[in-house]
């Protein structure tokens, strides 16, 4: 099976975890290469995500960091935040006594990430250029609660585990996305120029 072959055909199987079709862990290649070949996803976002940036600015810690800066900084956390998920997953889930179904799961999470990238960035792209700031945040936390809502549907379906275990799991995740954005912000407040 071919690259793009396997995208497609993981792409389907995102889209029946959401639809809780019970053929749909069946689409992933639930193999240590088949993991390696789904981190092609974060290749297939990675122009988004900087398009992504370049649209919405620097934020406010780091909007004195020279550009160059910025871009490496995002550029390293998004890297870091691909990586470190399934390294933290490889644990949580021998903790969780799943760690049998580890690789199917971050299979699926990989590719899953191609139907959620794009729905919170357009979610969010939204808010900020057309609409007004309250309806904006409303709009923002409902997609947020969405996407773990959907990948608590992923933890159930592709580890087979207790509703408890996937909310731990999604939590988690989620943590680390909030820890990883603060990092990046901090480590671009070190890198501006001090003020006289």
């Amino acid at each position: 099976m071919t690259l793009g072959e396997e995208a497609s055909r993981s792409l389907s199987g995102a889209w029946g975890l959401l639809r809780r079709d019970p053929a749909a862990p069946q689409a992933f290649n639930a193999t240590l290469g088949g993991v390696w070949r789904s981190f092609f996803a974060a290749v297939l976002l990675l122009p988004l995500h900087l398009a992504y940036l370049a649209i919405i600015g620097a934020s406010a810690e780091g909007a004195e960091a020279p550009g160059a800066t910025r871009w490496i900084v995002n550029f390293l956390i998004y890297v870091i935040g691909w990586a470190a998920w399934p390294l933290i997953a490889f644990y949580m889930t021998r903790l969780l006594d799943c760690g049998g179904k580890l690789l199917g799961y971050v299979a699926a999470y990989n590719w899953s990430q191609l139907l959620t990238g794009p729905f919170l960035v357009g979610l969010d792209v939204l808010g900020r250029l057309a609409l007004p700031q309250g309806v904006s945040a409303l709009v923002v936390f409902v997609g947020v609660a969405g996407v773990l809502f959907y990948e608590y549907l992923i933890a159930r379906q592709m580890l087979g585990v207790a509703a408890n275990k996937a909310i731990v799991l999604v939590l988690t995740s989620f943590l680390l996305g909030l820890v990883l954005r603060d990092t990046a912000d901090f480590a671009l407040k070190l890198a501006a120029p001090e003020m006289p």
